[in-house]
This record gives C-alpha cells, sequence and structure tokens, in this order.
C-alpha cells in the first residue's frame, strides 16, 4: 500500500493543533508520515508536538520555504500539504490512490467552513465552484500530489505569496486535478476576526493583483496591512 506524507506549516499556533494533532493520530497509526516544520514559534506548538511524538523541522519562515523543507524530507510517495487549523476527520484514506504512486497525479478536497452560519456556507460555494471552474487550488482544501509529478512540477515557488496558486498551476500543464468529494473542513476564524466583506474584497484584490503582474514582495505588504 503506498504511504502518505502529511505536510504541516507552523509558526504560533498552538491554539489550532490540539483537535488536528488527535486526528493525525489516526493516520500515524496506518504508518503514514507526519512532519511538522515549525518556522519559529514562539508559542507552545513545538513543544506539543514534540510531546504528541510527530516529526518537527526547524526552518526560516515563509510558507513555500516550510513546504519544500518538508517535501524534501518526505518519505511517503504522496505528499499532502495541510493548514494547521485544518479537520481532516472527514478525508478517508482511499481518496488517494486514484492511480499508482509512481504516476504523475495531484489533486485537492471539497472544502467546508467551520462556522456552520448561510454566509460561510455560501462562501464555501463560491470556494468550490471555483476551484472546479479554474482547477486551481488554496491551501485550504489540502493540495496532495504524488511525489514524482511534486518533483517534476518543481515543488513550490519561492515566493511570499500565492505560492499553492503558482503549484496548482505547474501541475495542472502536467495533470488535470482529481477533485475529491470528500470534505476538508477549514478554519473560519481569520474570516471572523477581520470581517467577512473585507477578507473577500482582500482575497479578490489579492488575485487580480497578482494576474496584472504585482509582485509577491508588494502583495504580502498589502496581505500583512490590509
Amino acid at each position: 500500500m503506498p504511504s502518505i506524507s502529511i505536510i504541516i506549516p507552523v509558526l504560533n499556533e498552538a491554539i489550532n493543533l490540539k483537535d488536528l494533532l488527535a486526528q493525525l493520530e489516526e493516520w500515524r497509526n496506518d504508518e503514514d508520515e507526519v512532519i511538522f516544520v515549525d518556522g519559529g514559534s514562539e508559542d507552545a506548538d513545538l513543544d506539543m508536538m514534540l510531546r504528541s511524538g510527530f516529526s518537527v523541522i526547524k526552518c526560516e519562515p515563509g510558507r513555500a520555504q516550510q513546504l519544500n523543507q518538508g517535501a524534501m524530507s518526505a518519505k511517503g510517495d504522496i505528499l499532502w500539504f495541510l493548514h494547521a487549523d485544518s479537520d481532516i476527520s472527514k478525508i478517508d484514506r482511499d481518496s488517494f490512490f486514484p492511480q499508482a504512486p509512481n504516476e504523475l497525479f495531484w489533486g485537492f478536497f471539497k472544502v467546508k467552513m467551520s462556522d456552520k452560519s448561510l454566509i460561510f456556507s455560501i462562501i464555501a460555494f463560491c470556494m468550490n465552484w471555483r476551484a472546479s471552474r479554474t482547477r486551481i487550488a488554496t491551501g485550504d482544501q489540502g493540495i496532495f500530489v504524488s511525489k514524482s509529478a511534486f518533483e517534476h512540477a518543481g515543488a513550490y515557488p519561492d515566493i511570499k505569496l500565492m505560492e499553492d496558486i503558482e503549484l496548482s498551476r505547474s501541475l495542472g500543464r502536467i495533470a488535470a486535478p482529481i477533485i475529491s468529494q470528500d470534505i476538508i473542513v477549514t478554519s473560519a476564524r481569520r474570516w471572523r476576526s477581520n470581517g467577512v466583506i473585507k477578507t473577500i474584497l482582500l482575497m479578490w484584490t489579492l488575485r487580480l493583483a497578482w494576474s496584472f503582474g504585482c509582485s509577491d514582495r508588494t502583495l504580502r505588504r498589502l496581505y500583512d496591512g490590509w
């Protein structure tokens, strides 16, 4: 049976890790690999992960760099990239094996928000509709990829933002994505804290600016200062 390496970049995410750590125990019991890549956390991230017995790699901060570092260390046939606030309790392991592990394939999951309010159901619907039409995934959707396809695509580009979009584009030139019907639940905390309308405007502003050639550094400053 092919193996999976689950890669999670973290930076001061201790408050969000408790539930995910419990879910990851089941995957580790199936002999899959779990790799946390810590970008210099100053909270309880590192201690919590070490107490749970998971592999932890230290790395300079930066999501693309952390993900690539985790991928370089991974031993699995399939790489699965997750956010620290993901809920993977509804994911079936069989979703990852539509083809032989040495083939060039990749995919992502349908997403649902952790908040059951109507507005978040609409947001999730729009995210899933957009991803199915554009075949471009975001990190919330749990991108999975055969290791050979990831290497063929050149890994994550070393940019400050939009790394998931660019990886999706690179992988899309290799193979059409598998869009799993399993649901990954993503946290609505940032949407709630920053405001739904404000967050929607920010996301579309970033995408539009990127499509017009705005640099990743400029987008990062916009994202941090919004």
